[in-house]
C-alpha cells in the first residue's frame, strides 16, 4: 500500500471526526422523538439567539444551506420548539424564535450538551483547544476562498458538463 500523504491523512481524519461528532450527538443528545442534531441546534439557539435570529444569518453562522436549515427548523416547529415571526417590512424575512416549550426543556438539553462537549474536549488542554479552533477557522477560510473561486469558474461555464456528471454520480 502506498504511503499516505499528510494532506490525505488530514482530510480523512477530518471526515472521521465529522462522522464521529454526528454519532456522539445522537448518542448523547437524542431523545425519544428528537434527533441529536436537532437537540444540538436548539442548544445553539439557546446559547446564541434567545431573542431570535433570521434564517439567513444562522445559515452563515452555522455553515449550512438555507434548505437544510429550513428542513431542520420545520421539524422543530412541528414539535413546538420554534416559531416564526414575520418581519412587518418584508414578509419574506422570518425571524426564528424559541418557544416556551424550548425554554422549559432547554436546561436539560444544555446540561447534556455541556457534558458531551466536556468529555470530547477532555483530551485537550486549553492551549490545544485554542490552537485547534484557530486552525479550524483557517481551514474554513480556505474552503470559503475555494468556493468563491469555484463559483467564478462555474459562472464562466468552462466546467459545466464535467460538474454536471460529477454531481450526478454523487447522488447515485
Amino acid at each position: 500500500m502506498a504511503e499516505v500523504s499528510g494532506a490525505e491523512e488530514l482530510i480523512y481524519t477530518m471526515k472521521k471526526i465529522s462522522l464521529d461528532l454526528t454519532a456522539q450527538l445522537e448518542l448523547n443528545l437524542k431523545t425519544e422523538d428528537i434527533s441529536g442534531v436537532q437537540v444540538y441546534f436548539m442548544v445553539y439557539i439557546l446559547r446564541h439567539h434567545r431573542d431570535g435570529s433570521y434564517l439567513t444569518d444562522m445559515c452563515h453562522e452555522i455553515g449550512v444551506s438555507k434548505s437544510t436549515l429550513s428542513a431542520l427548523i420545520k421539524k422543530l416547529r412541528e414539535k413546538g420548539y420554534l416559531y416564526f415571526q414575520e418581519d412587518p417590512d418584508d414578509i419574506r424575512k422570518k425571524k426564528v424564535l424559541p418557544t416556551e416549550k424550548l425554554f422549559s426543556e432547554g436546561g436539560l438539553f444544555l446540561q447534556k450538551a455541556e457534558q458531551m462537549e466536556a468529555e470530547i474536549c477532555s483530551v485537550l488542554d486549553p492551549q490545544e483547544i485554542r490552537l485547534l479552533c484557530s486552525l479550524e477557522r483557517k481551514l474554513l477560510s480556505q474552503f470559503t476562498k475555494m468556493e468563491l473561486e469555484h463559483n467564478e469558474v462555474k459562472n464562466d461555464r468552462r466546467l459545466y458538463y464535467r460538474e454536471k456528471s460529477f454531481t450526478a454520480t454523487q447522488t447515485v
